[in-house]
């Protein structure tokens, strides 16, 4: 392992309590050596192939130990060091359902053209302007459909999200993709807002939004700051600090900003506020 990923490593998983798990790269970790770290769960899946990797999220999964979709990927989390190892087996007292499958529109609106999955999915890009208001883009929304895996953080059935310039959604009824399916109200937590990379050397002017909780994108770099707002009736844990994949959440104002100071300097004053 090299210095660069040592320090990589360091920065991600920073201040928290970390095991290591076996991993093949596939959920947006640090894969170094066949390893990464985490502090939530260790994940092992079967399909064709083993995978292993990290799962960072702030969904509490105790009651989800393994499942299984309609494809039949078979995945289990556990939360101890190095346990999804080549000897890990699917616990004896497990009953593997599979959720029921859906028809859903797929892209256009004709329902003869549909798609079959456990959800139905639902995605349009928003505009911000320059006080962080989001407006619907004029691109079509995308359709489609979605099945059951740990991949996603916070992998509710009914639920929509807006991060930044994305509302996702998704919902677990036949064809219930032909609108957005919830509505999404602003947060009031004052973030930091601005898309795209930059470093030490190239630090943008920085904007606002509001929304839930503030958001930070990181992959050795400040990627993205952001906004992120969740449906009425989200899991609580959507409105809470945490990590997922290259994600990190908080809830106070303007906290995101400090992930610009602990991977830049010099530390810059932001020159627009939100009354």
């Amino acid at each position: 392992m090299n210095v660069f990923s040592i320090f990589a490593l360091g920065f991600l998983f920073k201040n928290c309590s970390c095991f290591q798990c076996y991993c093949q790269g596939q959920n947006g970790d640090n894969c170094v050596n066949g390893f990464c770290e985490t502090e939530n769960y260790c994940i092992k899946s079967w399909i064709v192939a083993n995978g292993a990797d990290c799962l960072n999220t702030r969904t509490d999964l105790s009651d989800r130990q393994c499942q299984k979709n309609r494809r039949g990927l078979v995945s289990c989390i556990c939360n101890s060091d190095k346990c999804n190892d080549d000897s890990f087996t699917i616990p004896s007292d497990v009953v593997l359902t599979i959720p029921p499958v859906i028809k859903c529109f797929s892209q256009d609106l004709i329902e003869d053209n549909y798609c079959f999955g456990h959800y139905c999915t639902y995605e349009q890009e928003y505009i911000r302007n320059d006080f962080g208001d989001a407006y619907t883009s004029i691109n079509s929304p995308s359709r489609g459909c979605s099945d059951l895996e740990y991949a996603e953080d916070l992998n509710s059935p009914n639920m929509c999200r807006l991060l930044n310039g994305l509302l996702e959604c998704q919902c677990s009824t036949p064809y219930c993709n032909r609108d957005q399916p919830f509505e999404v109200p602003m947060g009031n937590t004052l973030c930091y807002y601005r898309e795209g990379e930059y470093d030490s050397k190239n630090i943008p002017a920085r904007k606002h939004c509001r929304g839930h909780v503030c958001v930070a994108r990181i992959d050795k770099k400040v990627k993205e700051l952001g906004c992120l707002s969740v449906s009425d009736g989200a899991p609580e844990e959507s409105k809470t600090s945490g990590a997922n994949m290259y994600f990190k959440f908080c809830n106070e104002d303007e906290c995101n900003g400090d992930y610009i100071v602990e991977t830049s300097t010099p530390q810059i004053e932001a020159n627009s506020v939100i009354e």
